[in-house]
């Protein structure tokens, strides 16, 4: 998966990328959540995860920030179990390998963490720090593909007995 596609998907929780497509149930908790590359974290003292989040850059941003003397960056420290989550954003677990490892840690029902992880993806995404690498459909990648080589000459019945 390229640097690009991961950005639009980034942009995309964002709501910057343009409409976003629905899912299905399947699909979503096939998607691979990934942490946004342009945020800086750490695993503070406590063993939390500390994310660093800039102050907008816009004109708005700009403009706020000079006349309140806003920061232009602000901690955000993640609990015991945001930090686990955090930590399996990497884009090769799925939000379905999210709630089984979650489940089995922390010893809680499948639909409970379903229900809170879900939730809290979807904050982590509409404040961007993470994205979602969401699975191409397979019927549309056999769709736009043809079989065989385009260049190659059709068989005739006298070439497919020899």
């Amino acid at each position: 998966m390229s640097v690009n596609v991961i950005a639009g998907r980034i942009m995309q929780s964002l709501g910057m990328g343009g409409k976003q497509p629905e899912l299905t149930r399947d699909q979503a908790f096939e998607a691979r959540p990934v942490r946004n590359p342009e945020l800086k974290w750490r695993v503070n003292d406590e063993e939390c995860v500390e994310v660093v989040i800039p102050r907008r850059q816009d004109r708005i941003g700009r403009i706020m920030g000079f006349v309140f003397a806003v920061p232009e960056s602000r901690p955000v420290i993640l609990d015991d179990v945001g930090t686990f989550v955090w930590g399996l954003c990497d884009g090769e677990n799925t939000v379905a390998d999210l709630v089984t490892s979650l489940r089995d840690e922390y010893k809680l029902g499948e639909r409970e963490v379903e229900v809170s992880l879900t939730e809290y993806l979807r904050l982590l995404g509409k404040r961007g720090m993470i994205g979602f690498v969401v699975p191409e459909d397979e019927d549309a990648e056999t769709d736009a593909e043809p079989s065989g080589d385009a260049d190659a000459e059709p068989e005739t019945e006298g070439d497919a007995e020899a």
